[in-house]
């Protein structure tokens, strides 16, 4: 079998390996980013349940801090009560007195709604907090699972890489050359094999005696219409060729 055409049977299986974990490799960083997203997003929702409920406390605080100072104010008018000298004076006073016992009432009902509210923010800031902790565990062996299989298609690649470079020092330098201007040019596949006097890539038939030449696997011989290199892949020497 022709020396050179074993080796490009290798190097086209190799660098097809080359582009898959080339193609894994660089997915990486945007999958590792994605797990931070999902855990970012589930921060949000605790640090939303978070902000829900301060407002909700701010609020309270400053509608208690009014009905106590409507409660002073309705306390200093009881207290003028003892002072008044006319009956006009004092319905007057007692009118504002009712006025302001009325906007207590109003105040503490929307004190009563927020506490009513608050208990259901503290539970949706339990669930979300519940979920944050499960998204943590789960970004948390999801990314530990994720770093070593891209430690292991790294290797892998850095051995591809190894063995493409030294099978490129092996292979005479133009048929290096035609191989992968070959593959460039047809979405990385340069070597392919001839079955039923047919280009297995292209489906392209040959002549019979073209066939004939190929099925010999002893010399170099493109395919006429696409150009990649052919060989018979039943006339093969060693399992290890196959593509």
């Amino acid at each position: 079998m022709n020396a050179d055409l074993k080796k490009l049977i290798r190097l086209q299986a190799v660098d097809t390996a080359i582009a898959e974990y080339r193609r894994k490799t660089e997915a990486f960083p945007a999958r590792s980013r994605a797990l931070d997203e999902q855990l970012r997003s589930a921060r949000e929702e605790v640090e939303r349940a978070e902000a829900a409920i301060r407002a909700n406390e701010s609020r309270r605080k400053s509608l208690e801090a009014r009905v106590s100072d409507i409660e002073a104010k309705v306390s200093k008018y009881r207290n003028q009560l003892m002072s008044v000298k006319t009956n006009e004076e004092y319905r007057a006073m007692v009118r504002e007195i009712e006025y302001h016992q009325a906007a207590i009432g109003t105040e503490e009902d929307q004190i009563l709604v927020l506490m009513e509210d608050v208990e259901e923010l503290t539970a949706v800031l339990g669930r979300a907090k519940a979920l944050l902790r499960e998204d943590e565990k789960s970004v948390e062996s999801n990314r530990a699972r994720l770093e070593a299989v891209n430690a292991e298609d790294t290797r892998t690649l850095d051995a591809y890489l190894g063995e493409r470079a030294s099978l490129s020092r092996e292979i005479d330098e133009d048929v290096l050359y035609r191989y992968d201007r070959v593959r460039k040019a047809r979405g990385g596949v340069a070597v392919a094999a001839a079955r039923d006097e047919e280009c297995a890539i292209c489906n392209v038939r040959m002549r019979p005696q073209i066939f004939q030449e190929v099925r010999r696997n002893d010399t170099i011989i493109t395919c006429d219409s696409c150009g990649r290199i052919l060989y018979d892949p039943e006339n093969l020497d060693h399992p290890f060729e196959v593509a």
